[in-house]
């Protein structure tokens, strides 16, 4: 099959044309394993992320939105949210490695402070508008690259790489404010000009 146009991919994903589907499954296949083992560092479990990929596609198909971005922000978004789902099912558990070994009183202080440092952090992302914590969460949580985050934000590379920098500097203005000094309320925000 060749490369079809952004409207026949939309009737096909509507219609759930078998042959639409397998197009995108073997056209994305390479870049959506890829993106899969990148951030879960396991290949079999990026093989089966992207079958599922492929399922919930077929499930959501008949009710895409059309709103002209191209179909592989729309997988790539789906790929993100698996990910997001997968590393929550993770984060319940405890592996058996950690909890069968005694920890050290050294190690408890440092797990400590690294837990106070890491809920600071997460309390002033919390604080941050939408786009703000998005892209960072794309970037330095999910492990994006810039294209792949500009790609499931809807921006442009440059576009993204700016957007970046304003929400690393509105964090790191964030955390520098000592909890006495803060004011009570954040400073008026306008939204990116992207």
């Amino acid at each position: 099959m060749h490369s079809p146009t952004h409207s026949t991919i939309v009737t096909g994903l509507h219609q759930r044309d078998p042959q639409m589907i397998g197009w995108l499954y073997t056209t994305y296949a390479p870049r959506l394993i890829g993106y899969f083992s990148r951030r879960l560092r396991d290949p079999d479990l990026a093989r089966d992320l992207h079958h599922e990929l492929f399922l919930r596609l077929l499930e959501r198909a008949p009710t895409f939105a059309d709103r002209g971005v191209p179909i592989e922000a729309w997988l790539f978004r789906l790929a993100h949210d698996l990910v997001v789902d997968t590393h929550r099912r993770a984060g319940r558990t405890v592996p058996l490695t950690e909890a069968a070994h005694p920890v050290a009183d050294d190690d408890v202080t440092i797990t400590c402070l690294h837990a106070a440092d890491h809920a600071a952090l997460h309390q002033a992302i919390t604080t941050l508008p939408l786009t703000y914590r998005r892209v960072l969460t794309l970037r330095f949580r999910d492990n994006c690259s810039l294209a792949d985050t500009a790609l499931q934000l809807g921006l442009s590379l440059s576009a993204t790489k700016a957007l970046q920098r304003r929400a690393i500097a509105r964090l790191r203005a964030l955390l520098v404010t000592a909890p006495d000094d803060v004011p009570p309320s954040l400073p008026p925000y306008s939204p990116p000009m992207a």
